[in-house]
């Protein structure tokens, strides 16, 4: 039961480390996609700043002109703007290879032709066609979440088992402890019997050596010879009495 528990554990930490594993991929992929895109946007936001400043001063001094070649100005502004509409395709091809560049070197599936830059407090670059950019995130948490409840349950498990375990450790330590008593009471009980058969044994022992001894004392010599005398003169004494009934009848 414990290598099942065990070889269980093995494959949970190992599956629990291939998926943190991928998290931590996915996420170093997001944080580089999103360095470089900032640093393009932060490049096209520095090229776009340099040229309303080369631009504006220029302006100023054909508004500080005399009134009659406000018209030569107008006429002069629709050719700046048709000077600034290459480097703006420019920018936006530049853009545009890099994106393909970055989909070529991360392998991003996603569609995007044309990216939306805005600067705010919290970020310099937002992008509208990158519609699918928070599943990836959504998965990551629902990823972290079912982790998260994953081990919440293993922990639930490990500790009802170990509780189980406390359990069955108590109750094998309370079985042994009353054997214990049990053996020590079976263990005086049979010390005592010892004692009693090794008395019995002795007593035993005297009563043989008294027996035999009785049997080879002088007094009982005397006592079986005496007894054999009164024998023999009994018969003397019947012999007599039938020999003189005899001496009559003849």
């Amino acid at each position: 039961m414990l290598s099942t528990l065990s070889q269980q554990m093995t494959d949970l930490d190992s599956k629990i480390q291939e998926k943190a594993r991928r998290v931590d991929m996915d996420i170093c992929r997001r944080i580089d996609i999103t360095a470089k895109l900032c640093d393009v946007a932060q490049q096209r936001n520095s090229e776009d700043m340099s040229k309303m400043f080369n631009v504006s001063p220029a302006r100023r001094k054909e508004r500080k002109t005399v009134s009659d070649e406000e018209n030569s100005e107008m006429d002069a502004e629709p050719s700046t703007s048709e000077e600034e509409v290459p480097g703006s395709l420019n920018i936006t091809d530049e853009m545009k290879r890099m994106l393909n560049q970055l989909r070529e070197t991360f392998e991003i599936d996603d569609d995007c032709d044309s990216l939306t830059w805005e600067e705010n407090e919290d970020t310099l670059l937002l992008w509208e066609d990158f519609t699918n950019y928070n599943i990836p995130c959504t998965i990551a948490d629902s990823q972290d979440g079912s982790l998260g409840s994953l081990i919440d349950e293993t922990e639930t498990l490990f500790k009802s088992r170990e509780k189980e375990y406390q359990e069955t450790i108590g109750q094998i330590e309370m079985e042994l402890a009353t054997a214990k008593s049990d053996m020590n009471r079976h263990l005086h009980e049979y010390m005592e019997m010892c004692s009693m058969k090794r008395g019995l044994d002795v007593q035993m022992e005297t009563c043989r050596r008294m027996i035999k001894g009785g049997r080879n004392s002088p007094s009982f010599s005397s006592v079986a010879s005496s007894d054999s005398g009164n024998t023999d003169e009994i018969q003397d004494e019947i012999s007599d009495k039938d020999a003189e009934t005899e001496v009559p009848l003849s």
